[in-house]
């Protein structure tokens, strides 16, 4: 069975960066790309709400047949999907179908945390799924549509056990060699720190080469611009981000960093997931 990659799609430009990003990282692995769009189903309780619904029919039978189109001229094999469901039910549908090993979606630039909840709804994905996520940004360049050839993972200095959802995309590194380098940020200077979380790094079996990970430390006071300025300092094509989801405390440190970063991110963004539960198994 021909491995998968999922792209959560609609009409816009972010989402048509995350299905060209997709189709460079399923060529060199075979794997078969699904496009995947959801549509939230209307109501049905007035007789507003039956025009709204037959309007909605005639709406998504267009895009529909415009998903089969793109999928046709896609070029790497692909499917269209169109799921209408609630989101969250949407979504697992396509996982329980595709088992993909990589979801991946479009970065849409925004400018608060509404407009975030509005633009941006599968950020939450990877830690209510534990399949890995990659976000793709609308304003990524076309030089930048390749395969990643170095990957800096962001990492806190702690210890962490990915996923197996997440440990799968292994496949997809080993594939194309992309170079992974552990980032820390420490507060000081030649001072202590990263140790637990280069050991965690090193057999989180995100790919064969992980053992041999190298640390790149970045000296500031604040996790997301000292992360953004490794990407920089090591021309990384992708960041990776590692949610434990830990307490709500730690959820709202974990989510700040991980929105600062999206927010001012240059290359495209993968969040793997590590619940704190999985360090007791």
């Amino acid at each position: 069975m021909k491995p998968s990659i999922v792209v959560l799609t609609d009409s816009s430009p972010a989402a048509e960066q995350a299905r060209a990003y997709a189709a460079v990282l399923a060529a060199p692995l075979g794997a078969v790309v699904h496009l995947v769009h959801v549509y939230p189903t209307p109501p049905m309780t007035s007789r507003v709400a039956l025009v709204m619904h037959a309007t909605h029919e005639h709406y998504v039978r267009q895009e529909r047949r415009a998903l089969e189109q793109l999928a046709a001229d896609y070029p790497v094999p692909a499917t269209a999907d169109t799921l209408e469901a609630g989101w969250d039910e949407a979504v697992q549908q396509a996982l329980d179908k595709y088992r993909p090993l990589l979801l991946v979606a479009g970065l849409t630039a925004t400018h608060g945390q509404f407009d975030e909840w509005l633009s941006n709804r599968t950020l939450p994905l990877a830690r209510e799924t534990g399949y890995p996520l990659l976000l793709v940004p609308a304003h990524l360049p076309a030089a930048a549509l390749h395969p990643p050839r170095r990957l800096a993972l962001a990492v806190e200095d702690r210890l962490f056990v990915l996923t197996p959802e997440a440990q799968a995309i292994a496949a997809l590194f080993d594939a194309l060699a992309t170079e992974i380098v552990t980032v820390t940020v420490v507060p000081t200077a030649g001072g202590q720190g990263g140790e637990e979380g280069l050991w965690a790094a090193r057999r989180s079996g995100l790919a064969a080469i992980m053992p041999r990970s190298q640390p790149h430390k970045v000296v500031g006071p604040e996790p997301a611009p000292g992360i953004l300025r490794a990407v920089q300092e090591l021309s990384a094509d992708v960041v990776a981000l590692v949610d434990v989801g830990h307490g709500w405390v730690h959820k709202l440190l974990i989510d700040s960093v991980i929105e600062q970063v999206l927010r001012a991110t240059p290359v495209p963004v993968l969040l793997l997931s590590a619940p704190v539960d999985f360090l007791d198994e």
